[in-house]
């Protein structure tokens, strides 16, 4: 018999059965009771911990976007100090990209609202971390002729071009564009280098 977790550890093995749910039904697939069940845990520990459905997802959320800032950042430290700002912008949305690509339930669940509750502090200061390392990275490299007021439309810009890569990638919509075999991860990165040098005024990188 599988002895249940220690009452410090509850919440901790919630979010990680949270975590598995969400990776093997989708967030559609997820109850409050399967996770009980997967944690080991009373029914109402869910209720307890979280207070509803929307607030475990919104907890797995709020480490989701937490994930994505650690792999941003190590992306970022894993440069050089004398890196053109291009290249490091490259990297942040390669590092973007390929988190949305390997985490597809947990990605989708992240920029869904209406699963969560989309004012909670954890959430949005989770949410404001991750993001806000793409911004200054779109910041280092944005035109000197721009206004400074511009520069946050031009990271919203970036940020939703790298976003839209992962959907349109995972869905397999920009293979099929490009005519390419969808499991070919390099034409999604690729063009994040490609946008990252135009926005710098760098020349371009060998097509994906």
């Amino acid at each position: 018999m599988t002895t249940p977790p220690a009452r410090p550890q509850v919440r901790e093995a919630l979010l990680a059965a949270a975590h598995d749910e969400l990776t093997d039904h989708g967030q559609v697939g997820i109850s409050l009771r399967a996770v009980a069940r997967r944690a080991g845990v009373s029914h109402a520990a869910p209720k307890h911990h979280f207070g509803d459905r929307g607030g475990l997802l919104t907890a797995v959320a709020a480490e989701g976007f937490d994930a994505l800032a650690v792999d941003l950042t190590t992306a970022a430290d894993e440069l050089d100090s004398d890196d053109a700002p291009a290249a490091r912008l490259a990297a942040l949305g390669r590092a973007y990209v390929g988190f949305g690509l390997r985490h597809p339930a947990l990605f989708d669940l992240m920029f869904r609202p209406a699963e969560l509750h989309p004012d909670d502090p954890a959430l949005v200061e989770a949410r404001r971390g991750a993001l806000g390392v793409l911004s200054a990275a779109v910041t280092r490299v944005a035109p000197s002729e721009l206004e400074p007021s511009g520069t946050p439309d031009l990271a919203l810009l970036s940020w939703a071009l790298a976003h839209g890569l992962v959907v349109l990638a995972r869905d397999g919509a920009l293979h099929r564009a490009a005519g390419r075999a969808t499991e070919d991860k390099a034409l999604p990165l690729g063009l994040i280098g490609l946008f990252s040098a135009a926005m710098a005024g760098e020349a371009p990188p060998e097509a994906p």
